[in-house]
């Protein structure tokens, strides 16, 4: 008869483990280790040490788990049999290797850090080392780790940088420093430096390096990943002439600048987003608005013509706003444009109206970008403007930005002209889906009927925007409609949006979208997960539950298995302990495991210890799960 060690486990029977671990059959032993080391204490700690001490009175090999488990309860009694191993050479076996420098990682003390610093002096540091000084991060290490970096470069140098980062000491940045400069370090290698740099703080910088720390960022600031970029700026904005370097890219970006000598532009990008997120910093020297502007020409790239114009709408000013406004006529750029105007402190309405009041046709451009503006800025008095903007004499554009602005103002009396305009057959589909966006946004009762014709409409851009649209108005009609979508919209974006469209309507639409569950549609299936998981009700963990256990559903089990979990509510014991019990088969039982254990019920506790004493603990959630249960009841 196997022994009963879930019981043992929850009323901490020390002895009876103890017991297990002796006797027990495989691979009751080693799982009788690992609750004596979740139950902890020392009489816990004893009886692994005597497994420890006493190898040959347990089963074979049961001495190195339970001295794992020893280190874990960071007991110093681990530390000299650890190494001794370590001392006798490297363990025939690469895990048990890596294992053995967890384990110093794990219990720590002098005597480990000195084993791990005397192995980051090997020829070629194994990477588990590295992995446990990191753990324990002692200053007594960086030296060593600095040492380890060169032996590893290149290729295996990677872990060291982490590790150098986390230790935060500013012994480390010349050799970040130099990594991150060198011509030679891929670009891997150059994030990791610069981030490894970025953990340095601020009362140590700039580190001495030799050369100016600044200097030596300049190249990770030109590189084009901006996870490498960004804080390199970061880094350079914290001191004065890190700051001049900042200001020196956005100058030197200019189209005036010859190409061989010009910023590249991903840096002038790169600062111009510093200053959006910095714009304090920046505007009260006299160089930077200047600086700023020069990049708004059409010479300049437009990704660096948008960067520019978001700069110029946090810093703002009376220079910021003339300029920006001269850009609005720039098609390619003109929704940044007309974003920053709107950001800005003091947006110039006045100028704004009277642009797109303007209906002459070199005024056109303005037309667009002021209506985008106005509807950003939810001007009202932009309404009657923006109507006859909406008239088939203006260009298709104009009329497009005027139709998403009057859904910005959520101006009701606009619906009847939208309306008009999104059933129109002869209007182009873009321009009557614009309509239908702007009608859903406005949410006027009386749009429903020219909503629901428009979810049948030919036009895929119509039927994706009346989708959406429908999603605002939670009443029987819209339900029954989008759920049709749902299941026979030959186009995907279009059923995916009426799916996530039935999730925001939440109560009204779960049995619809319960019944879509029961009919998977496997293109629409993570839609119908987070639908489902926003809708609350028995109705919803129905639908969830088939999500999760159905055997059609394999690429949504373990999504729809979280939000079971995530609702944290009894009424998914049901479908959680199906999973526990369904039929061979990749489901997420440990997933199930976790969520039962969290709900705290007698019910659920039952599912979890059934599971527990039927399957095994082979894995470590199913250990945690016994082990939320037995910390509750202790």
């Amino acid at each position: 008869m196997e022994p009963d060690i879930v019981r043992m486990r929850l009323e901490g029977d020390v002895a009876g483990l103890a017991e297990v671990m002796r006797s027990g059959p495989s691979p009751h032993s080693s799982w009788a280790v690992d609750l004596l080391r979740d139950i902890g204490g020392r009489e816990a700690a004893d009886a692994l040490f005597d497994c420890v001490n006493r190898p040959d009175a347990y089963p074979k090999r049961l001495h190195l788990h339970a001295l794992s488990a020893l280190a874990e309860l960071r007991d110093r009694r681990a530390v000299p049999r650890i190494l001794r191993t370590a001392r006798r050479g490297e363990p025939d076996n690469w895990a048990r290797a890596a294992r053995m420098y967890e384990d110093l990682g794990a219990v720590g003390g002098p005597e480990a850090v000195r084993e791990l610093i005397h192995r980051l002096g090997d020829p070629k540091p194994p990477r588990m080392v590295v992995e446990a000084v990191a753990r324990l991060r002692p200053p007594e290490a960086v030296p060593a780790l600095l040492a380890a970096l060169w032996a590893l470069l290149p290729g295996d140098e990677m872990h060291t940088v982490e590790t150098l980062g986390a230790m935060r000491d500013p012994r480390t940045a010349p050799a970040l420093l130099y990594l991150a400069a060198s011509e030679g370090s891929s670009p891997r290698l150059r994030k990791g430096a610069v981030l490894a740099l970025a953990q340095l703080a601020e009362d140590c910088w700039p580190p001495p390096a030799g050369t100016d720390a600044e200097f030596m960022l300049t190249r990770a600031l030109c590189d084009p990943d901006a996870a490498t970029a960004r804080p390199a700026a970061a880094l350079l904005a914290r001191t004065n002439y890190g700051m001049e370097i900042l200001r020196s890219h956005v100058h030197g970006a200019a189209p005036r600048i010859p190409a061989e000598d010009r910023t590249p532009a991903c840096a002038a990008v790169t600062v111009c987003a510093y200053i959006q997120e910095h714009p304090a910093r920046f505007g009260e020297d006299y160089r930077d608005i200047p600086n700023l502007i020069a990049l708004l020409g059409e010479q300049s790239v437009p990704m660096v013509r948008r960067a520019a114009a978001s700069a110029l709408g946090a810093v703002g000013g009376s220079g910021a706003t003339e300029a920006l406004l001269a850009a609005l006529g720039d098609d390619r750029t003109v929704d940044t444009v007309a974003q920053a105007l709107s950001a800005l402190p003091e947006p110039p309405v006045r100028e704004l109206l009277a642009a797109l009041a303007d209906d002459s046709p070199a005024a056109r451009p303005q037309r667009r970008g002021s209506a985008i503006a106005l509807g950003l800025l939810e001007c009202t008095d932009a309404a009657p403007l923006l109507l006859d903007a909406l008239g088939p004499e203006n260009p298709r554009d104009v009329r497009s930005a005027a139709a998403d602005a009057l859904g910005d103002l959520r101006h009701e009396p606009a619906a009847a002209r939208l309306a008009s305009l999104a059933g129109d057959d002869e209007e182009p589909g873009t321009l009557r889906a614009r309509a239908v966006h702007a009608l859903g946004r406005i949410g006027a009762p009386e749009s429903l009927r020219v909503l629901l014709a428009a979810a049948r409409d030919p036009s895929e851009p119509v039927r994706v925007q009346a989708v959406r649209a429908l999603g605002g108005f939670p009443v029987r009609e819209a339900v029954a409609a989008l759920g049709e979508i749902a299941s026979t919209d030959a186009n995907r974006d279009v059923a995916r949006g009426a799916v996530r469209a039935l999730g925001r309507m939440d109560a009204p639409a779960a049995h619809v979208l319960a019944a879509l569950a029961s009919r998977f549609r496997p293109d629409v299936g993570e839609e119908l997960v987070g639908a489902l998981a926003e809708c609350a009700g028995t109705e919803a963990v129905s639908g969830l539950g088939v999500l999760a256990t159905s055997p059609e559903t394999t690429d949504v089990r373990v999504s729809a298995t979280e939000a079971l979990v995530a609702r944290h509510s009894p009424d998914c014991v049901a479908p959680l302990a199906s999973i526990l019990s369904a039929d061979p088969g990749y489901y997420p039982r440990d997933t199930a495991l976790r969520g039962l254990a969290a709900l705290d019920t007698e019910e659920a506790d039952a599912h979890v210890l059934t599971y527990c004493r039927t399957k095994g603990l082979v894995t470590e959630e199913a250990r945690e799960a016994l082990r939320t249960i037995a910390d509750r009841r202790r």
